[in-house]
């Protein structure tokens, strides 16, 4: 059999899972924003699933589990480094993220799933 040709694949962003009580969506994205070190690339945080900001509903119901997805432009080239700075400056921010998944595009195809309204 013929050997499979390799994939590309490419870094485009980390979704950080982040546990915060009694805080807004967008109180938690400006304290996520400022501390990440990624600049203005926070593209949106959902709340069991259901996008929260930007642009979410006031009255939903949100519990204390945040997902925060930062997707790179095309000046910033993704690596695991960068992510684990950013992770280290969150935490000494009095963030508490309980786990990160990195975002990875296969040929230019999209290795994750996309939120809600992306």
């Amino acid at each position: 059999p013929r050997p499979a040709r390799r994939s590309v694949k490419k870094l485009v962003g980390v979704d950080f899972f982040v546990n915060a009580r009694d805080v807004s969506p967008s109180v938690l994205a400006e304290r996520i924003h400022q501390a990440s070190g990624f600049g203005k690339q926070l593209s949106m945080i959902t709340n069991r699933g259901v996008k929260v900001w930007p642009g979410g509903m006031p009255e939903t119901f949100c519990v204390d589990h945040w997902r925060c997805r930062f997707l790179f432009d095309g000046t910033m080239e993704g690596n695991g480094w960068m992510i684990g700075q950013s992770m280290a400056k969150m935490a000494q921010e009095g963030i508490d993220i309980v786990k990160s998944e990195n975002l990875y595009t296969f040929d230019g195809e999209p290795g994750f799933s996309m939120g809600q309204g992306q």
